[in-house]
């Protein structure tokens, strides 16, 4: 893919700095026609191999225009940097032109926003080139700022696709898919003016990337799904470009030949050679991608030694070594074909046998490998997320800057505000004043007041004094009654219904000396409850059979429609708290009722529903129900004894759980409770 980079990227620049065509007021007009034409033939002998001729060329053609535009300078500019970027690989002459860029759009940025984002593009190329690599990061990520700002997607897509290319060329890969993804689905909004390189040449490209990237990731299936994504989006296409037909032929070429490298990798002999023989066919020519045919041929070599098909693979090798000592194998573009090379004569003459032959290449081949590994070592160790995330902490530092002096500003008009106030405050502290009768009423009413809230106070001291009494009395009989129904149950001879129910007496009266001692702490937080996984299906239905026999005394009827979920929490507790809301579905339903209860797993919670066709809850005390007040207790339908502390406690238990705990109710028409905790 690294052969195409440098032509993706010119296109890129000459799109972004055509976008726009209207010069700004004052500036000497543009001429796009004609320097279309210098552009042209520049790239004509780019392509020729013939680097030098085009940047005479480009400084003979802009010295004989006499009054160039800003974009028409620009233009020039942005060749010459590529062509000493990418091609004659001179980087103090890149940089040159870099800051050329900048002089010429210097106060002039929000008229040209194309061009000086394009601008910040290069420059972040060529410090990545300088091996500057945090400057370079920083540069990008300022650059993708400016263009979130200021480009629509169509051209934002240059930089998703610039930090992506970051990411390959560190070998992550799987973490510079999302790049790509993003810089397709941003190129999808490009118009149908925006030309052939955003409508085909990006497009297909951030698919072979894509592709690429899954291929170097080990996961040839994905990859081969994305290259013949790139394949289809090229045939349905290039038919709306029949002038670039070289080009989409040559793209077709170029993805053939990666789709072979995987099919060698699946050990698809005939697959592979038959998709390498179409790349070679197509891209073997001038004009077309030469440097990548000569990658598919080192391909089809490989795949011929590894079968001993020696004399096709010499050839193959000949014709790459053709190449590389020729015009077009110059150059820093060529190193890795170069290096390769060298490394498939080693195993082409040791898989024949003749090591005297072999040992030469292998040791160019590990010596060039060393210095190339040395060279990327320190872009591919570098933490690429960590720069980006310190550029940003910079760009929120900044706002919060902004943010102080608008709070500054807020904070000045906040002191006039109370000062204004502190006026008016002080002409109605000055009426009053002269309004002593009102005065005094006002006290009276506040002594009255106090002594009717001390009264109150001692009154809750006294019925909490008395509570924390009963309850502490109430610990020795139920302790009494725990102790006799565990010593019967040592008993021998007993029935099993008899052991049955004394378990549950025992049960129950464990637990309603756990309730005791919460009233106790009633005043208090309920202490770090011990939690476990508990199958909450388990635990209702065992208090469902717990107060079956309470309900069949009124010839109710108890239902349980639930599912088995686990969840962390304190079975006691809980059971304490779906007691006492079977209990009152018990309680406050009539004869015959049937009481449903149920458990729904939802994504994040579940949820318990208690459902009764009782009395319901009159909406006068709706709201108290959860009170330690006792302000909402009510007799039920057999006139059971309310206690009136049994709801508190519960949304207590449940609050500390996570939970929350609410009631649906119409009087005369019955009520559901609701609980709801998390997973």
């Amino acid at each position: 893919m690294s052969f195409r980079i440098s032509l993706l990227l010119l296109c890129l620049i000459y799109i972004l700095s055509a976008a726009s065509c209207r010069n700004t007021d004052g500036e000497p007009a543009d001429h796009q026609v004609h320097f279309d034409t210098v552009i042209n033939q520049a790239t004509t002998y780019l392509g020729d191999g013939q680097n030098k001729r085009a940047i005479s060329y480009l400084d003979s053609a802009y010295r004989a225009f006499p009054d160039p535009g800003v974009r028409d300078l620009y233009r020039k500019y942005d060749n010459l940097l590529n062509i000493y970027l990418n091609y004659d690989f001179n980087i103090p002459k890149a940089r040159q032109y870099t800051d050329s860029i900048f002089n010429l759009l210097k106060g002039k940025e929000t008229g040209y926003k194309n061009e000086y984002a394009s601008g910040l593009f290069f420059l972040g190329e060529v410090l990545m080139a300088e091996k500057r690599y945090n400057e370079a990061f920083k540069v990008f990520y300022d650059g993708r700022l400016f263009a979130n700002k200021n480009l629509e997607d169509c051209n934002l897509s240059t930089f998703s696709n610039k930090l992506g290319l970051v990411r390959y060329n560190q070998e992550e890969y799987l973490k510079a898919i999302p790049f790509f993804k993003e810089a397709l689905i941003q190129n999808r909004n490009c118009k149908p003016v925006a030309g052939f390189d955003y409508l085909f040449i990006l497009p297909q490209s951030y698919l072979n990337t894509i592709a690429l990237c899954f291929e170097k990731s080990g996961q040839s299936d994905s990859a081969l799904v994305y290259y013949q994504k790139a394949l289809d989006f090229i045939s349905q296409n290039k038919a709306r470009f029949p002038k670039r037909k070289s080009f989409t032929e040559a793209a077709n070429g170029v993805i053939y030949g990666n789709m072979g490298g995987i099919y060698i990798k699946e050990g698809q002999y005939q697959k592979a050679e038959e998709s390498l023989k179409q790349s070679i066919g197509i891209n073997d020519h001038v004009g077309y991608e030469i440097q990548d045919a000569q990658t598919a041929k080192l391909k089809l070599a490989d795949l011929y030694i590894r079968h001993s098909d020696f004399v096709p693979a010499e050839k193959l090798l000949d014709e790459v070594q053709q190449y590389l000592s020729g015009k077009y194998g110059l150059g820093q573009r060529n190193i890795n074909i170069r290096l390769r090379w060298v490394r498939l004569k080693y195993e082409y003459y040791d898989k024949k046998g003749e090591p005297m032959m072999a040992y030469p290449y292998l040791e160019r081949s590990d010596f060039s490998r060393d210095s190339v590994i040395k060279a990327a070592g320190e872009l591919k160790n570098l933490d690429v997320d960590k720069a980006f995330k310190d550029n940003e902490q910079k760009y929120r530092l900044a706002l919060l800057n902004k943010d102080n002096q608008l709070k500054t500003a807020y904070l000045s008009a906040a002191v006039i505000c109370m000062i204004m106030g502190m006026i008016i405050l002080f002409f109605i502290w000055y009426n009053l004043k002269h309004s002593r009768r009102i005065n005094k009423q006002i006290s009276e009413q506040n002594i009255n007041m106090q002594k009717t809230l001390s009264s109150l106070e001692q009154s809750q001291e006294e019925n909490v004094k008395m509570m924390m009494i009963v309850a502490h009395d109430l610990r020795n009989p139920i302790g009494n009654i725990t102790a006799m129904a565990d010593l019967m149950l040592l008993e021998n001879n007993r029935s099993e219904d008899d052991l049955s129910m004394l378990a549950m007496i025992k049960k129950s009266g464990q637990n309603s000396l756990l309730l005791v001692n919460d009233l106790l702490k009633v005043n208090s937080q309920i202490e770090n409850l011990q939690k476990e996984p508990v199958d909450l299906y388990v635990l209702m239905n065992y208090c469902v059979n717990l107060l079956r026999h309470k309900a069949e005394e009124k010839k109710q009827q108890l239902v349980l429609d639930a599912v088995h979920v686990t969840i962390s929490l304190n079975t006691e507790k809980m059971w304490r708290v779906m007691s006492n809301l079977i209990g009152n579905a018990v309680k406050f339903s009539p004869e015959a009722a049937t009481i449903k209860v149920s458990i729904k797993e939802k994504k994040e919670t579940v949820l318990i529903a208690v459902e009764d066709h009782g009395i319901g809850i009159p909406a006068a005390i709706k709201t108290k129900i959860f009170d330690m007040s006792g302000a909402g207790q009510r007799s039920g339908t057999a006139g059971e004894e309310p206690f009136g502390l049994g709801l508190a406690i519960s949304r207590q238990i449940i609050e500390t759980h996570g939970g929350r705990i609410w009631v649906e109710s119409e009087s005369e028409k019955g009520s559901v409770f609701y609980i709801e905790l998390p997973l």
